[in-house]
């Protein structure tokens, strides 16, 4: 064979190498990690985040399909806003992040969760919030849009916090039992946590949950942490209990500084001497009611309804026995003796009157208290935290 043709052979060879080489770069291995789906990626992101608590000491985390359900909303939503205002995911801790692919549609494979957790580790809010001792429980939501996947883990943690701006931290007794109404009442009233000053920016109203939620698990009572979003101004925190006989009640034990008191009885009451253990009614829509623990008779929202009615009746009658009495000392005029028997008759009459309607005030200010706690606007949305 002539010097050209060998020359021309390996010339061809070369350039087969080289398409060889190229299409080795342009076309997916067969050999790369198998597809997972959403689901399965989920899964594996939860094992492998137990799998670090447990590596640092801290209890493995619970799965909770409600937080699951939270997760995955959140995330096949690519963190809307409207989504956050809208659910309880706003109230609790959760870490989010996303990943978007500039060259082709993301593909979720065996490597996926753990290049996840790597990077959550990796960020300090993020590994901060995965690895908090105070976790119980989880929920996990992965979701592909377009060339995006987004991630999201709640927390069963609520995302709120202390007047000096730390996070809230709960003490939970996994002992601790759902109490009756007397033991909830009497435990309330030997409690010094509405003695406590409302101070802004120092001692709030999350910090009077927090304690009296803590209090109450340590003396084996179970207790939530409840968040209040109020249709105008900031939010209100207070406590909630799952009675044995009288169902939920719900406790705001916020002491002097925030809570308003509206005198009103026969003799005008003090506020400084009030007691600052209440009775909260909740109702999305209406506003948020309160009335004096030991006044209470019942817990349902009809009831705060009705005793709101009582006190404006009762406050129309003080102001007609006022009137009323006002006009009797008047036609008195400081006598002690009246000689014209039809006068004597007439302000005997007016006498009896004003009896009669002063003990019927006393009856209703023996249900009602001399003071009314005013209402601290509409509630908009609550979130009950066990």
């Amino acid at each position: 064979m002539r010097p050209r043709a060998y020359l021309e052979l390996a010339t061809i060879a070369l350039i087969i190498a080289a398409l060889v080489l190229l299409s080795a770069c342009l076309i997916p291995s067969t050999n790369t990690s198998s597809t997972r789906t959403e689901a399965e990626v989920e899964d594996e992101i939860y094992r492998l985040v137990n799998e670090e608590r447990h590596s640092a000491g801290i209890g493995i985390l619970a799965r909770d399909p409600i937080l699951d359900s939270l997760a995955r909303e959140y995330s096949a939503n690519g963190f809307s806003d409207v989504v956050e205002r809208s659910s309880d995911i706003r109230f609790l801790l959760s870490n989010s992040w996303r990943v978007t692919y500039r060259n082709g549609s993301p593909r979720l494979g065996d490597d996926t969760a753990g290049d996840q957790v790597d990077y959550c580790l990796q960020s300090y809010d993020l590994h901060n919030t995965m690895l908090r001792s105070d976790a119980r429980a989880t929920g996990i939501g992965v979701a592909v849009l377009g060339n995006t996947v987004h991630y999201t883990q709640v927390f069963d943690i609520l995302n709120t916090v202390f007047g000096d701006g730390d996070l809230v931290t709960l003490y939970e007794n996994d002992r601790a039992e759902d109490p009756s109404w007397i033991q909830l009442r009497q435990f309330v009233l030997n409690d010094d946590t509405d003695e406590q000053l409302y101070e802004a920016g120092s001692f709030i109203c999350t910090d009077f949950a927090a304690m009296l939620h803590d209090r109450a698990e340590a003396a084996g009572i179970r207790t939530a942490y409840v968040n209040v979003d109020l249709t105008a101004g900031p939010g209100h925190a207070l406590n909630a209990f799952n009675t044995t006989d009288r169902g939920m009640v719900y406790i705001d034990c916020t002491g002097p500084g925030l809570n308003i008191t509206t005198s009103g009885g026969i003799e005008e009451g003090d506020d400084t001497n009030a007691s600052y253990d209440k009775v909260a009614y909740l109702s999305t829509g209406s506003e948020y009611g309160l009335i004096s623990i030991e006044r209470v008779s019942s817990f349902d929202y009809v009831f705060y309804e009705q005793w709101t009615g009582h006190w404006e009746a009762y406050q129309t009658e003080i102001e007609l026995y006022e009137q009323k009495r006002q006009a009797y000392e008047e036609a008195l005029g400081g006598r002690t003796v009246i000689r014209d028997s039809d006068e004597y008759e007439l302000l005997q009459n007016m006498g009896r009157e004003l009896e009669t309607l002063k003990e019927d005030l006393e009856f209703w200010e023996d249900q009602l208290g001399s003071y009314y706690w005013e209402s601290m606007g509409i509630v908009a949305d609550y979130y009950v935290h066990w």
